[in-house]
């Protein structure tokens, strides 16, 4: 890009998620290719369920904003992805708080609003979405957001058409990319008997009990597989034979997965899916229920294996069929590590993002 931009990501607080990572990866990149990149997160993170009283929310709000009084200033989460662009925590998100700049990026529904809000001297408006945000939340406003006059960006079809069906909103696709360096197959190893693994989660749509049952259920029939798991924290009570990892640095995940012959996705919903693409990276085969952007990065049979979300049986019966045709595992790795470094390429998302909010 020839002119460079001065772009604010706006964001409702700071985490480890793989939603922030997006954002991270987005921000850093443009910030590379010489833009002037700035991300603002409240002190006290956005409210979630606004207009709605959630006395667990309002505590880790006022958890927050006493830990900030506390030590005079905002905690970057443990193991936070790296960054070389600015962070400010401002007290609110108003025009007061925020540099002019050329864009001005929302990144989730209570982001959408003060965005909206904002004067146009803090840059043309644009809407990044990459999930349908309907979890814990005041789905009044989430579906409001949708339809605000924001430049929508979303991360797959399946978005794009769920924005246009149910909101007759237009959007921008721009499939997210894959970080080559982050998730690799340099300590690939398959196991015999394979190790099978799956990401715990708090939120209610990762359907992480479907994970727990395929994985029991498997263990009766075959005692002699390895299980592990991970995540952020551990929100599930897991069988004693299932080995977990809290919180997982970058190197730690990779190895987690280039470890392990079976990735188990769980998933009711989502907006894109990541992990299942992380897994494919490190030459994981991964069995997931076909939601999302899983039929469109992934091929049945051929790159990975996808079950009916509305079979209770139906991760079981993915794992089973690799388990009774074990040359499926390596084979189906090998041919979904080398397609997925091809399909997500984020130099070329970074280019078509750049493109896009530069009219």
């Amino acid at each position: 890009m020839k002119n460079n931009l001065k772009i604010n990501f706006i964001v409702p607080e700071i985490s480890r998620t793989g939603g922030m990572n997006i954002i991270f990866q987005y921000a850093n990149r443009l910030k590379k290719h010489g833009h002037d990149v700035e991300m603002y997160s409240s002190i006290v993170p956005l409210n979630m369920h606004k207009n709605n009283i959630k006395w667990y929310y309002l505590k880790y709000q006022v958890k927050s904003f006493l830990k900030w009084l506390k030590l005079g200033r905002a905690i970057i989460p443990e193991n936070m992805y790296p960054y070389c662009f600015k962070i400010n925590f401002v007290p609110m998100m108003l025009n007061m708080f925020v540099r002019n700049a050329d864009v001005l990026i929302a990144t989730s529904w209570p982001t959408a609003f003060p965005v909206y809000h904002f004067s146009s001297l803090k840059g043309r408006k644009y809407y990044l979405i990459q999930d349908y945000e309907a979890w814990n939340s005041n789905i009044k406003m989430v579906d409001r957001s949708y339809t605000l006059p924001l430049k929508r960006i979303v991360c797959s079809k399946y978005m794009q058409n769920l924005l246009k069906s149910k909101f007759d909103s237009e959007s921008e696709l721009i499939y997210i990319g894959l970080d080559r360096e982050r998730f690799n197959a340099d300590n690939k190893t398959y196991n015999d008997p394979p190790v099978i693994t799956f990401q715990d989660h708090s939120l209610p749509n990762k359907n992480i009990e479907q994970a727990i049952y395929t994985v029991e259920k498997l263990k009766s029939e075959y005692p002699e597989l390895r299980f592990k798991s991970f995540g952020i924290q551990q929100y599930h009570k897991m069988p004693e034979y299932v080995e977990f990892t809290t919180n997982p640095d970058d190197k730690t995940l990779t190895n987690i997965y280039s470890t392990s012959d079976i990735f188990l996705f769980s998933s009711k919903y989502e907006g894109f899916g990541s992990p299942p693409s992380e897994a494919m990276a490190c030459k994981c085969c991964i069995v997931a229920n076909k939601v999302a952007a899983i039929p469109e990065y992934s091929e049945h049979m051929k790159t990975g294996i996808h079950a009916d979300p509305n079979d209770p049986d139906g991760l079981y019966k993915g794992v089973k069929l690799l388990l009774e045709n074990k040359e499926l595992i390596p084979k189906i790795s090998e041919a979904a590590f080398k397609h997925i470094r091809k399909f997500m390429d984020w130099d070329k998302s970074v280019n078509k993002f750049a493109e896009f909010i530069s009219k």
